[in-house]
């Protein structure tokens, strides 16, 4: 991800437009294959080492701004050791070791100061013992590991780089999906339910077939906006994956509104890494565990889009099967959503034919003040609902499903 210094883009009539590079740009290439040797080489050197060899390369590129973005993902795929194990203690060791020592009668020369400092650590390089002391500052954290890339990779990923950094300031997003493949369908939609977006999903009539999916941006949300801001940035590669799409961002940048506007002929392609479902560690938890503690219950390999009714849809984040055939499915409500809430419920208390589906609201939102009394007046809520904190316990989520059938 690169940050609001290292994007490029220009304005033009209320629209953004980012600046993207040639990927074919033979001297692009042979550019970020330089700068990639760099790390590939450094294991052991430390940040300020790297910084000294890299930072004349990137000021005698012809365009230093696209050299530090490059740069910035090239670093995104470094490990840096943070700390060693006891550094304090060896610190205020050495410290009271040299004020003890300094004293002495034949420590008038630096030199043997320095070395009889270093022989009480146990340590012969009086200099090494230096840097040891000041390991875990952030310039002098050494590489562990870097993991290469392509020079080709590296400069598509820099295109999505620049598409993705607007986004953090998104107002709203709305993002037209026409892909006949049910997977790559699916593997958005996953990724907007794990990502913890605010989305909302219809089908679009003249996309066929096709769905319109309309997110709230970041700054709807003033207490959760660099974080939520990320994960909406973290969604276009996955968008990007589908064959036909088109995507509508409307930005608040540097305090002035732009629109940002791209499309599957945009260009952009992903990193291979994107392109697979991601199932965040809270969901892969619980999943294990219901599959240890239940046996009449099934959780289904992928949630089941729901009809709500004739237009929109509801993108559950659990399906469950029962051995009778029965289907329940489970939407959870989490801070993020809480805006979302009172819709659905508006929703659900009057559908017609009632939907096999739980609802799960986070006790933090459920105590908000418009919140509690919508819950409390719901009939939906109050024979499908359940309370959680952070992440619903396994039996609850059972008690409800049974309830569910009844």
């Amino acid at each position: 991800m690169l940050n609001r210094e290292l994007l490029r883009f220009d304005r033009k009539a209320g629209r953004l437009i980012p600046r993207f590079i040639d990927p074919e740009n033979a001297h692009l290439r042979a550019f970020a294959q330089d700068l990639a040797l760099i790390y590939t080489a450094g294991e052991g050197q430390s940040r300020e080492e790297l910084a000294e060899t890299v930072l004349p390369r990137i000021n005698g590129y012809r365009s230093p701004l696209v050299a530090r973005g490059l740069n910035k993902l090239l670093l995104d795929r470094c490990t840096f050791r943070e700390s060693l194990d006891g550094l304090e203690e060896k610190r205020l060791a050495t410290f009271t070791a040299a004020a003890r020592l300094r004293h002495a009668p034949e420590m008038d020369d630096l030199e043997r100061f320095r070395q009889a400092v270093a022989a009480e650590m146990q340590s012969r390089d009086p200099d090494q013992l230096a840097l040891d002391l000041h390991a875990d500052l952030p310039d002098r954290q050494p590489l562990t590991t870097f993991d290469p890339m392509e020079p080709e990779i590296l400069l598509h990923s820099y295109n999505m780089a620049l598409a993705q950094g607007p986004l953090q300031w998104a107002e709203r997003l709305t993002i037209w999906v026409e892909d006949p493949d049910p997977g790559r369908q699916r593997t958005l939609l996953h990724k907007i339910k794990f990502f913890q977006l605010l989305a909302s999903v219809t089908r679009d009539t003249k996309l066929t077939p096709g769905y319109r999916l309309e997110l709230d941006g970041p700054l709807s949300l003033f207490d959760v906006q660099r974080k939520y801001g990320h994960k909406l940035a973290a969604l276009l590669p996955a968008v990007s994956v589908l064959s036909r799409w088109r995507l509508q961002a409307i930005l608040r940048i540097d305090g002035h509104p732009a629109t940002l506007e791209l499309n599957d002929a945009s260009g952009l392609t992903p990193p291979p890494q994107n392109t697979t479902a991601y199932i965040p560690d809270e969901f892969t938890t619980f999943a294990t565990k219901f599959a240890e503690e239940v046996h009449d219950w099934q959780l289904a390999a992928q949630p089941t889009l729901l009809e709500l009714n004739r237009q929109e849809l509801v993108m559950p984040d659990f399906t469950f099967q029962h051995p009778d055939g029965d289907q329940v499915h489970l939407e959870l409500f989490h801070r993020w959503h809480a805006g979302q809430l009172p819709k659905r419920l508006r929703q659900l208390d009057t559908l017609p034919t009632p939907l096999p589906l739980v609802i799960g609201v986070d006790r933090g939102v459920a105590k908000k003040s418009e919140i509690q009394p919508l819950l409390e007046q719901s009939h939906w809520f109050q024979s499908h609902g359940l309370l959680f904190n952070q992440f619903p316990p396994v039996k609850r989520v059972v008690a409800a499903l049974n309830a569910a059938r009844r």
